[in-house]
């Protein structure tokens, strides 16, 4: 290897010198990494809008669910892990699928994580809107569908894209609960850089730092995509 400014680190991410069966080339580590991002966004989204909608209208239970929900900031990702093992350890209802063995349990604790977030950025937009405004549209005929298109979408737009950021970076950064729930053969960035840093040598050290990089562009490329999928003049109201 060479010191100072080199590629060499980069081309050892390509080759399995020690034939280890825990190898996995950049390329599919990025591809888990992005998949199990992707449905963090989905379901954290899916999750979100109907609980900030909710917490929209204050009433006792949304005062005890508030609390409740931001229970994964307090706790620790490695608890949520574990908790999530013990939890799934067991075949669901009468079939023989475990989700412990599932690489979809990734996905939904790192939904968990970022569900906060999610709620807490979405919730401002959500109570900023104007009842009058739905009503307005309601009686010029609108269906619920339209104006939800027409008054709250404009308006939540903007919030929706930094909830999705937002859920997207937790996602490709979180190591503590994925150490435990992801699958040795679909590991995450984090995981693969983990792996180097566990292995003793300046080599393993060297491509722990080129996988960091390689995280770095991948999060910095992610968001950039996400902000150009904004529609034209949405969140200007």
């Amino acid at each position: 290897m060479h010191y100072g400014l080199t590629g060499d680190y980069y081309s050892e991410l390509f080759i399995n010198r020690n034939d280890s069966i825990f190898y996995v080339p950049p390329f599919k580590a990025i591809g888990n990494s992005l998949g199990y991002a992707g449905l963090t966004v989905i379901l954290s989204l899916l999750l979100g809008f109907p609980v900030a909608t909710a917490l929209t209208h204050p009433g006792r239970l949304t005062r005890l669910l508030d609390p409740l929900l931001m229970l994964p900031l307090g706790a620790s990702a490695v608890t949520l892990g574990l908790g999530l093992i013990i939890t799934f350890n067991k075949p669901i209802f009468a079939s023989q699928f475990m989700l412990v063995s599932s690489p979809l349990l990734v996905p939904i604790a790192h939904t968990i994580i970022a569900l906060p977030f999610v709620i807490r950025t979405l919730q401002p937009a959500l109570a900023s809107i104007p009842d009058r405004l739905r009503q307005a549209a309601a009686m010029l005929g609108a269906s619920p569908r339209r104006v939800w298109l027409a008054v709250d979408w404009p308006i939540v737009s903007r919030a929706t894209l930094s909830a999705a950021v937002f859920s997207f970076t937790i996602s490709l950064g979180e190591f503590g609960a994925s150490s435990l729930v992801v699958r040795p053969e679909y590991p995450t960035l984090p995981i693969a850089i983990a792996r180097f840093l566990s292995l003793p040598g300046g080599l393993n050290y060297g491509q722990a730092m080129a996988m960091a990089t390689i995280l770095m562009v991948v999060c910095g490329i992610g968001i950039l995509l996400i902000e150009r999928l904004r529609l034209p003049g949405a969140g200007e109201f």
